[in-house]
């Protein structure tokens, strides 16, 4: 179940006007990506990885754009799009074994304090001990981002992320190699904080798998506002206030479950996600400003070797 606290404001903000930022374009699709920069960056949360960010202009549609208003660089969710998460059902690398006021790992962002606290919390702004170096490689239709380092606990990896544009279909290649003496062990996942030119949550939205889910344990307003009908999601009302929340069932380990279609019916606008790694597991969260279908991976790397993989997003009208 997830906390958040926040006063919604779905007027879509002029984004990247004060933050560093790398416009790609193909004949479709133009994205503006936020490069990682610990002063000026347009995200410098704890939780999320701050490579790779980016919001989606296609045709005259905007999508991924801001659901928390003007963007608060240090506010842990202040990010846009599909953004990603390492170590957040599994601890974050070294966190358990840290005293309090030593440093644990989080990958995409760096080593961070570890508080007095009974738990790991995703939504807390953890004290930052040492950023992980990032080199930046924009193209026109490709940026890949590499981010790499090395801790006193043995913990080390060269992270890469590779977003590239072609046609109507982005592509998000990843390659986390681990250069450190301890086995990495860590979930991933992609948030995908989907709208579409700030169109409130509700019937105008569907999601569509390629199995058919059943939701477990389903909490907030799912059972409610929620219609799981064969491989559908549909919203049998607004979503104007609270959120829905659920772990969704029904996929199995083939790479063919791995992806979502996200859709808004005025406009036609739709998203197909497709991954290339069995699911851990599925999650779907939501609130008044965005719908978000988040597929989680597990991987667990030995030292000298490294996890590869893609997710493809395909946008259709």
């Amino acid at each position: 179940m997830r906390t958040h606290v926040a006063i919604i404001l779905l007027v879509l903000p002029a984004m990247g006007a004060d933050f560093p930022t790398h416009v790609m374009k193909s004949d479709a699709l133009a994205l503006t990506v936020f490069v990682p920069d610990a002063e000026k960056g347009m995200y410098r949360g704890t939780r999320f990885d701050w490579s790779g960010v980016f919001s989606v202009e296609f045709g005259k549609h905007k999508l991924f754009g801001p659901w928390l208003g003007n963007p608060n660089p240090r506010n842990h969710d202040s990010i846009v799009g599909p953004c990603e998460e390492f170590g957040s059902t599994i601890n974050p690398l070294n966190y358990d074994d840290a005293k309090v006021g030593e440093l644990f790992l989080k990958i995409g962002v760096g080593e961070l304090e570890k508080p007095k606290e009974e738990k790991y919390r995703f939504f807390h702004n953890y004290k930052i001990a040492k950023l992980g170096t990032w080199k930046v490689e924009k193209g026109n239709t490709a940026t890949t981002f590499t981010q790499s380092i090395s801790t006193e606990t043995g913990y080390g990896y060269r992270y890469t992320k590779t977003l590239s544009v072609k046609g109507a279909t982005v592509k998000i290649a990843h390659a986390l190699e681990n250069t450190g003496q301890k086995t990495i062990h860590t979930d991933h996942y992609n948030h995908n904080f989907f709208n579409v030119d700030a169109d409130e949550v509700g019937k105008n939205y569907e999601l569509e798998f390629p199995f058919a889910p059943t939701a477990n344990n389903p909490v907030e307003r799912f059972s409610e506002l929620v219609k799981l009908d064969g491989k559908k999601f549909t919203f049998a009302g607004p979503l104007d206030k609270g959120s829905i929340y659920s772990e969704l069932r029904g996929y199995s380990k083939e790479k063919s479950d791995t992806g979502v279609t996200m859709k808004h019916l005025p406009s036609g606008v739709s998203v197909k996600i497709a991954g290339d790694h069995p699911l851990k597991k599925f999650n779907v969260w939501g609130i008044k400003s965005t719908i978000c279908p988040e597929p989680f991976l597990e991987f667990r790397i030995a030292p000298g070797e490294t996890a590869k993989w893609t997710w493809i997003y395909e946008f259709q009208k």
